[in-house]
């Protein structure tokens, strides 16, 4: 273990993640004047909605991570379309579009069993939500320091955000529509799980070592013999300061230590691939990147259950079989709806959205040099297809633009 001991945790996935459309007006009723994304049965999905939407994930940091989270597989989070900025392509549109389906799928579900979200959920929402980000950001910083890079989470400092100071820094519409989202997540979950005291005490009875907080210190050298001696000194009882001063004492020995953190037991052994530590007991010496490690336990505190009773009901929450249900209930729910998508952005299949085909080659415009300007009587009504929605296109110089908010190829 290279240094460090860090917790991974993800986020769920497929149930709610990106924009819950009801909460901030992105769903709206049919008889909204104005050009529509999608509708689903009696709500729709604005064309105006879905661009906010895709302006406010796209132009910040935080934004930007949030994207990179709920969409780890995706190549290009930052979605601009070949009419450069102010367009998105249509892949990464069909992206949030579909989500946004999902997420109103989800909810009119939910309406459905006569479940409404109040202050307080939300309020708890918000607590829970900041913790899965926590992880999710440690998750993915760990995941890419393995292979020499950085995470997608960082501010424009340079720092690492937090759970909490991400949702802060999302803007006022994405951070409302992310805590909804949670909330009716948690909501559905909870519908089909046993969050009683017997079912957390028995979770906590079953799964000590994840109660259990252990914080680690570290004596590392570049000399595989005084990790050993430090080791054996450990092993005897020595006090960890005594033995990590007697270590750095000889320069040509390169030794430093010092706290690495406090953990679950559980991820201690994870992380150091050890059945058991005891307190005051050395494990190592552990080579890595061309240093001698040796880890100890050097406190350790048991957590009761009564502290650790609401992390336990998320975990209940979201076990896998849990979130397989509500997955199946909201597929159900999705087949028998009625669902829509503007052909701009493509054709729903019953679980996603799929991108339109791309015109024949022998229908588009020529391309023209920078330097060559397009002769007028070479634009027709007859050389452009008429445009969906509101999206307009403009050929100025030698590119075809879509206009701000439209998808762009």
């Amino acid at each position: 273990m290279p240094g460090s001991i860090a917790a991974v945790k993800r986020i769920p996935a497929g149930l709610v993640a990106v924009v819950l459309v009801l909460a901030t007006g992105v769903a709206t009723s049919a008889c909204t004047v104005g050009p529509t994304a999608a509708s689903v049965n009696s709500d729709t999905i604005s064309v105006s909605s879905l661009t906010a939407e895709l302006d406010g994930l796209t132009s910040t940091a935080a934004g930007q991570c949030l994207l990179s989270l709920n969409f780890p597989q995706a190549l290009d989070l930052t979605g601009v379309g070949t009419g450069g900025a102010g367009t998105y392509s249509t892949n990464f549109a069909d992206l949030v579009l579909g989500n946004d389906i999902d997420n109103l799928l989800a909810s009119q579900l939910l309406a459905d069993h006569q479940v409404h979200i109040t202050t307080s959920g939300l309020n708890r929402a918000q607590g829970n939500f900041a913790t899965l980000l926590d992880g999710a950001i440690a998750a993915q910083s760990q995941q890419a320091a393995a292979v020499g890079g950085t995470g997608g989470c960082l501010k424009a400092n340079g720092s690492p955000y937090t759970g909490k100071t991400l949702l802060a820094a999302l803007s006022t519409g994405v951070r409302n529509t992310e805590l909804v989202n949670q909330a009716v997540e948690e909501s559905l979950l909870a519908r089909g799980a046993d969050l009683s005291d017997a079912a957390v005490i028995t979770y906590y009875t079953a799964n000590p070592t994840q109660f259990v907080k252990d914080c680690v210190s570290a004596i590392q050298t570049t000399v595989q013999t005084t990790a050993t001696g430090a080791y054996n000194k450990l092993k005897a009882g020595t006090p960890f300061a005594q033995v990590a001063a007697a270590a750095a004492a000889d320069p040509a020995r390169s030794a430093r230590s010092g706290a690495v953190g406090c953990f679950s037991e559980a991820t201690v052994l994870s992380q150091l691939q050890v059945p058991s530590v005891a307190e005051g007991q050395p494990v190592g010496p552990i080579q890595s990147n061309g240093s001698w490690l040796v880890y100890v336990v050097t406190s350790r505190t048991i957590i009761p259950v009564t502290q650790a009773a609401s992390t336990i009901r998320q975990v209940l929450l979201r076990s896998t079989a849990n979130r397989q249900r509500v997955s199946g209930e909201v597929l159900a729910f999705a087949r028998s709806a009625s669902v829509e998508v503007n052909p701009q952005y493509g054709t729903w299949t019953g679980t996603q959205i799929t991108p339109p085909t791309s015109p024949a080659k022998r229908y588009l415009l020529p391309l023209y040099g920078s330097s060559l300007t397009v002769p007028s009587s070479t634009i027709t009504p007859s050389t452009l297809p008429p445009a969906s929605g509101s999206s307009t296109t403009s050929t100025t110089g030698s590119t075809s633009t879509a206009s701000p908010g439209s998808t762009g190829g």
